[in-house]
């Protein structure tokens, strides 16, 4: 015999449904992306540790341009003479700016690797607030469908007692009841799970409390593939920081072209004699690379050498980038045509099929049975909705690492 329900008790359903809604979505503070991200680029320990390791060969740079330390002697022997003398070493002058500039190199490098790893841990967090958005958002979807089965139960179960109803119907909804309660245990252990994470990112303690993931607005990234490597190959720090080795590389090998040229010394000497005699000498002194076959010709191998592997490692890394920038392209095309196909058609249509599941039932041409499937139906499309729309916020953070630069704007509200 199908279940009958009154407009007075679906008005309560309904009710019960709302009021789940409200108590729910205020039972935490927002979470706001745009200061998670700043959090997370002032307070992670990744992010911090490159930054020093920058610092440090930053800082290698100046001191390339100063001159060796001068040598002071003295030295005073049996016959009351004394001798003083002062010695300086001179590179040869192109030998001092060859060596800073590559310093200067190294430390674009480190200064690239340092912004690509702020980006890596930034694409972290923004895949763990994702993960986090779509639990709230699944916690919300099966917390009011269990207000709706609860209250379907509870109708099914009086029918039953009065005869009005199988004990099929109530059990169906019985079932339904403990999966949504099951659910919402486990999805709390997630949530707790990547709570833990998003606070390690943070440098927090792993138990401090979040709040919910405020929404996030993805827009479809409408650039081609084309232009998206040609902004990857001007702004990625990944590709920046292999320019640089290349750089590095050049300025190696002329550094170690200058090693045939010789470097200098100069030394200024007064001795003092008894009688109150002195007598001050002056030398030049200068460095004659005639060893150049051993040592020079090998310095010259060795960066002609480096200039490969860093061309070889810029190839590599290029490949690597333009198959990220394709992958995450196709990703983000596709789970946007997925979340605007759930929001636009499946949904409505479900939402449609409901309703019209639900007047069926009220004129006694459905069974309970199916009214269950409709809404479970409905359930399951809402999730895979949310999933793409996480999904895609996903696809668009690896795309912005690949390329560099941020490519839409995220609002929340």
């Amino acid at each position: 015999m199908p279940l009958s329900v009154s407009k007075d008790q679906m008005r309560k359903i309904i009710f019960v449904y709302l009021v789940s809604l409200v108590l729910y979505g205020n039972a935490n503070h927002v979470l706001n992306l745009s200061r998670v991200l700043k959090e997370a680029e002032e307070n992670n320990p990744e992010i911090l540790a490159f930054k020093a390791g920058y610092e440090a060969v930053k800082s290698r740079t100046s001191p390339l341009l100063s001159l060796p330390d001068p040598v002071v002697a003295a030295e005073i022997s049996s016959a009351e003479m004394k001798m003083y003398s002062v010695t300086q070493s001179l590179p040869f002058p192109t030998k001092l700016s060859g060596k800073s500039n590559i310093a200067r190199a190294e430390a674009e490098v480190y200064r690239n690797i340092f912004l690509h790893k702020k980006q890596e841990v930034m694409n972290k967090v923004k895949k763990s607030y994702a993960n986090l958005f779509f639990l709230h958002k699944k916690y919300k979807v099966i917390n009011e469908s269990r207000a709706f089965f609860r209250q379907l139960f509870n109708i099914a179960s009086h029918n039953y007692s009065v005869g009005r109803a199988t004990q099929a119907d109530m059990l169906r909804a019985q079932v339904e009841l403990s999966k949504t309660e099951n659910d919402l245990l486990k999805i709390k252990d997630d949530i707790s799970i990547e709570e833990t994470r998003l606070n390690i990112l943070l440098n927090r303690n792993t138990e401090t409390p979040l709040g919910i993931p405020g929404e996030i607005s993805t827009n479809a990234v409408e650039i081609s593939l084309d232009s998206l490597l040609v902004i990857a190959r001007e702004n990625s720090p990944a590709l920046r920081a292999a320019v640089w080795e290349e750089e590095k590389a050049e300025r190696m090998k002329s550094l170690a072209g200058r090693s045939y040229l010789p470097d200098f010394s100069f030394k200024f000497t007064q001795e003092e004699m008894s009688g109150g005699r002195t007598d001050q000498k002056y030398m030049v002194g200068l460095s004659i690379p005639i060893y150049f076959w051993g040592k020079q010709n090998y310095q010259v191998k060795e960066a002609n050498a480096n200039i490969k592997l860093a061309e070889a490692h810029f190839k590599e890394v290029e490949n690597e980038i333009l198959l990220k920038i394709k992958e995450a392209k196709i990703n983000v095309d596709n789970f946007d045509r997925t979340r605007a196909l759930y929001k636009n058609t499946i949904i409505p249509q479900a939402k449609a099929s409901l309703n019209s599941a639900l007047s069926a039932y009220e004129a006694n041409q459905v069974d309970f049975l199916n009214l269950l499937d409709s809404e479970c139906t409905l359930i399951s499309f809402e999730l895979e909705y949310y999933k793409a729309l996480s999904d895609l916020y996903k696809a668009i953070a690896d795309l912005e690492e690949a390329v560099g630069v941020n490519l839409t704007n995220i609002k929340e509200e």
